[in-house]
């Protein structure tokens, strides 16, 4: 394996070897039994959601290996009311996972992070995502919510996971408590495959 480099997307790199690196990337997922929106994104879809965010890249020469998206939204759910770093459109090739590329990329990604002063961070993932809620509940992201996912064609549930810098504002008996709360509900309004 060649030097390894981390950097906002520079404008050589094409969308499509993003989309291409994301579709690659959740190939895996597909194979033990869930399918995440990014394994078949196209590149329209992808720019449109990438638009106002920023696009971070592991490269292996000119070769997209990990993608890390990150952007500003304001929010106002039970959970939070105000303005958080949501993180998005990460995948890193098989090939390469169990390497540093993961924190690699969180490294950079964490880098502009702090340089916008915001403290609250967000991600959703497929409820079918062990490993992802495993490794960011050790890095301090608590369950806020429990959602059918808004893509029809992906049949899972998806959770919502935010990280207070300044610590959270709930006590864990209450995050829990809405966190299920939020998974009856949507089981039992909200059919999926």
């Amino acid at each position: 394996m060649s030097e390894i480099k981390y950097m906002e997307k520079p404008d050589w790199v094409s969308w499509d070897d993003i989309r291409k690196c994301l579709n690659a990337a959740h190939q895996v997922n597909k194979k033990t039994g869930f399918e995440m929106r990014n394994a078949t994104i196209t590149t329209e879809t992808l720019t449109e959601m990438v638009k106002d965010a920023r696009c971070f890249v592991a490269l292996e020469g000119k070769k997209v290996i990990g993608v890390a998206c990150v952007k500003i939204l304001n929010m106002k759910k039970w959970f939070v009311k105000d303005q958080v770093l949501y993180t998005f459109c990460d995948g890193i090739l098989p090939e390469y996972r169990g390497t540093d590329v993961y924190f690699g990329l969180r490294k950079v990604r964490e880098a502009y992070v702090k340089s916008t002063g915001i403290k609250i961070h967000l991600f959703r993932t497929s409820e079918h995502n062990k490993v992802v809620i495993k490794l960011n509940k050790k890095r301090g992201f608590k369950l806020v919510q429990f959602q059918p996912t808004t893509n029809k064609k992906v049949g899972y549930y998806q959770v919502t996971m935010v990280k207070w810098d300044d610590g959270c504002p709930f006590p864990d008996w209450f995050l829990n408590f809405m966190f299920k709360l939020s998974k009856i509900v949507s089981k039992t309004f909200f059919k999926r495959n």
